[in-house]
């Protein structure tokens, strides 16, 4: 028994991201992508592929240790009783206590890959957060999408007033793109941001070793990749995506970058769940969920 949970753990933390990046090394070595990353680099790419390893195992040891965190219902939603008695009347005293903020995990994840997240936005004064979180077992886009709109109405009534910021990591990103270009004018005007983490905005190679049809779905410009081109939020709405250089779930590269209109920003050499723990990245995120809110 403990042979078998020995050898799973091997395979997670260590095997998995080297099988990966042996694959985006692959892909970019056999593309222009392979100067451009040796450019970026100084000469030397392997040194990012080793940090995008480290970072990948590390990021792996965390979602493990913190997963059953996320089937703890209470730590995803706000204490509305509590922060209706605590919140001030007029918004300007504080626009952290008045914005509601929506996370959206990634493929395979749960409420809980937003630990870090939701512990550093407490600290910075902010009470409404809620995360949505979905299973990615025998379902589609469409049918997580559904639901994540039913979802959406409740926090909106939950908190009628103020603004919402909405930050989704990979998957989740494309989920918050699609609500923010699905509304009309009246039902976005509470949306300030929309901000996204290591999004597929093409879908990715890697989709073909995914396990189950939502995974699938996500393939390199396939028909979901489409379909989801049809949903741009407003251009009034300021929408920012953060991307790696040595990103080893999305490939090619080129899936990372964001629609025309978005501010796209590069984030430092590390693996595609490492930014949901990754300091530096979480305050430049801050300062756009921030940027034009009165502070």
């Amino acid at each position: 028994m403990w042979n078998l949970i020995l050898l799973v753990l091997i395979v997670v933390f260590l095997v998995l991201p080297v099988f990966t990046y042996l694959i985006f090394w692959y892909e970019a070595a056999n593309s222009s992508y392979g100067m451009t990353l040796d450019r970026q680099s100084n000469g030397k790419p392997f040194v990012w592929l080793f940090r995008g390893i480290l970072s990948s195992t590390c990021s792996n040891i965390l979602v493990v240790c913190l997963f059953p965190l996320g089937f703890v219902k209470r730590l995803w939603k706000p204490d509305h009783d509590r922060i209706r008695r605590l919140t001030p009347i007029h918004p300007q005293t504080d626009i952290r206590v008045h914005t509601t903020v929506v996370l959206i995990h990634g493929i395979y994840h749960n409420a809980s890959a937003w630990t870090y997240y939701r512990w550093r936005l407490k600290r910075k004064g902010y009470n409404r957060i809620y995360a949505f979180s979905y299973s990615s077992r025998n379902t589609t886009f469409w049918g997580i999408y559904e639901k994540f709109e039913t979802w959406m109405k409740q926090v909106e009534r939950d908190f009628p007033g103020g603004d919402v910021v909405m930050v989704g990591h990979s998957l989740g990103g494309l989920l918050a793109k699609t609500y923010a270009g699905n509304l009309d004018g009246s039902s976005s005007s509470r949306i300030r941001r929309v901000i996204t983490l290591v999004s597929p905005f093409k879908g990715s190679k890697m989709a073909v070793v995914g396990l189950g049809p939502l995974a699938k779905s996500l393939c390199y410009q396939g028909p979901l990749v489409g379909e989801l081109q049809n949903f741009q939020p407003a251009t009034q709405l300021p929408c920012v995506a953060f991307y790696s250089p040595v990103d080893n779930m999305v490939l090619p590269a080129e899936s990372l970058m964001p629609p025309a209109g978005w501010k796209g920003e590069q984030t430092v050499p590390m693996g595609h769940v490492a930014c949901l723990y990754h300091g530096p990245t979480f305050e430049r995120v801050l300062s756009y969920m921030e940027e034009g809110a009165g502070f």
